[in-house]
């Protein structure tokens, strides 16, 4: 448990679940599964985690150089982008997952539903890790992990309503 801590887990947890989200909102908007192949997929899956690894550089940078009010130097600027690259392996499960799976001969569009739903899982799951970690136990952390998976569904809902190409996708 130490060892987890150590890793301030609610920085883990905030980005992990951002991005989650975020990815998730990528794949039910994006319309054209039928068109690209695996390396398309992944590059899809990557971009928005890219962008958002941008933003928050971007932003820690703004943010420190005007609370500072004087320029950054290199090592600041460096030590920022470290720490928030970290950011970046969150492209990496969903894209292994697919990776795994369209190897195994499952279609690319079944790979994508099942990214989803391991989404809406992933957010029960550190949903459910913040609760114990808040000393939840019986009941109230189960309600912890439905609160997250209530959440994933709710993403998923984006879909219905917007019902990109006019097809569903989950």
């Amino acid at each position: 448990m130490a060892v987890a801590r150590a890793f301030k887990p609610t920085f883990v947890i905030d980005r992990v679940v951002y991005g989650t989200i975020t990815m998730m909102c990528v794949l039910i908007v994006y319309d054209g599964w039928s068109k690209v192949d695996l390396v398309e997929v992944i590059g899809v899956m990557a971009g928005p985690i890219v962008a958002m690894f941008l933003a928050h550089v971007f932003a820690a940078l703004i943010a420190k150089q005007a609370s500072v009010d004087s320029t950054l130097d290199v090592a600041e600027c460096l030590d920022t982008t470290r720490r928030e690259s970290r950011f970046l392996l969150l492209a990496v499960p969903p894209a292994a997952l697919t990776t795994i799976l369209s190897v195994a001969g499952v279609s690319l569009t079944t790979c994508i539903q099942i990214v989803l739903w391991a989404g809406v899982s992933s957010l029960g799951f550190w949903a459910g890790l913040a609760g114990r970690r808040a000393g939840l136990t019986g009941w109230h952390l189960a309600m912890a992990v439905l609160a997250g998976v209530i959440v994933g569904l709710l993403v998923l809902a984006i879909q219905v309503l917007l019902e990109p190409g006019g097809k569903t996708v989950v």
